[in-house]
């Protein structure tokens, strides 16, 4: 079952902000008016937005802001836990304020990313897996083909499997 885009609530939000306030704090980071729009923005959305969409979204409410630094803040926000860089098949990177455990479908046509449900995929265990000393922090699972719009649409997009 893929999720359908749904609201986020005001409290995911603020929850958000206030778990970057500590985490900034934590490593000595700047609590920037910044860094707070763009955890707002993309904490406020549910489709997996590219730097590039956030910095479409905040330009005109933060004076100064630069594509650069929508880039920057949002690694910042990756290897402080408070969101997730998501691979898909365009090889933009998209990101999710979600750090919880979850899978992607990722639409080869339209590019849309959408959440899986989790409890429709069990959890993956590497420990039998010859990883020749290879360390797994994290996995997920993207599911690569055609969202119900672009299949609605009559979109026969071939994918190249190798």
């Amino acid at each position: 079952m893929i999720l359908q885009t749904m609201p986020i609530k005001d409290e995911f939000v603020s929850a958000k902000i206030k778990l970057m306030e500590e985490r900034c704090r934590k490593n000595g980071l700047s609590l920037t008016i910044q860094r707070r729009a763009i955890l707002e923005n993309l904490s406020s959305r549910k489709d997996h937005p590219t730097a590039d969409q956030i910095y479409a979204a905040i330009q005109d409410r933060v004076a100064g802001v630069s594509r650069t630094t929508v880039y920057r803040v949002l690694e910042t926000f990756v290897q402080l836990g408070l969101a997730q860089k998501i691979s898909n098949p365009e090889a933009k990177a998209r990101f999710d304020a979600d750090t919880t455990r979850h899978h992607h479908a990722a639409c080869v046509s339209c590019e849309k990313v959408l959440d899986i449900d989790p409890s429709i995929l069990p959890d993956i265990d590497l420990s039998k897996a010859d990883l020749k000393g290879f360390q797994v922090f994290d996995c997920s699972v993207v599911a690569i083909g055609l969202c119900s719009d672009c299949s609605a649409n009559g979109v026969s997009r071939s994918y190249q499997i190798n």
